[in-house]
């Protein structure tokens, strides 16, 4: 499978996830057993190319990944990492204008 499929297949995981009734806490839940237990059938797909795009984790997921899976940091990347509110009320996600 090229890096494309991947991509339009992880792209459109999560709106499938939850159209077939799982919640998001749910997916998120998936998310990041994928993170931090991958299955051996990852592991292989990320060491032939594979790159995992992990939405919507907390910012304490991504950092916690980039300290224990480092070896795998090249197969993954991160979009909408939410972060918590200065205030402490609720979350933000992560600004992506690449400008």
């Amino acid at each position: 499978m090229n890096t494309h499929r991947i991509l339009i297949l992880t792209t459109f995981a999560a709106p499938l996830l939850l159209a077939s009734g799982i919640t998001a806490a749910a997916a998120g839940d998936w998310e990041r057993r994928q993170l931090f237990q991958p299955s051996p059938a990852l592991l292989e797909r990320e060491r032939s190319g594979q790159v995992t795009i992990y939405d919507g984790l907390l910012v304490s997921d991504v950092e916690r990944a980039m300290d224990e899976q480092f070896d795998r940091v090249g197969a993954m990347m991160f979009v909408r990492t939410r972060h918590p509110a200065p205030e402490g009320e609720g979350e933000y996600e992560e600004d992506e204008d690449c400008d």
